[in-house]
């Protein structure tokens, strides 16, 4: 299998992957699980892309749009981090 058909199905996997972690009205401990899985697939095949060399355009294409995918990923899971926190400072706030 050649390093560009390697990455491509490492792309659509993480694609998947993210789709998954997208779903509404999921429990934080699925999506805790989900995002640990990705991070392992990630973990896993990371020699592949550091050994492939260039990229295709397609492939490059493809790859920003997961990295975006995975900027807004961090950003929901730092808000659904912060929602306790702030529940509690709110509640503190009220029985003051």
């Amino acid at each position: 299998m050649s390093d560009s058909s390697k990455i491509g199905d490492i792309l659509q996997r993480v694609e998947q992957m993210l789709d998954a972690l997208q779903v509404p009205a999921q429990s934080s401990r699925d999506f805790k699980a989900g995002c640990d899985s990705l991070q392992a697939y990630l973990d896993d095949r990371a020699g592949v892309f550091a050994a492939a060399g260039a990229l295709s355009e397609q492939d490059k294409t493809r790859m920003a749009a997961v990295v975006e995918r995975l900027a807004k990923l961090q950003k929901q899971a730092e808000t659904k981090a912060a929602i306790p926190t702030d529940l509690q400072k709110y509640i503190a706030e009220q029985s003051d």
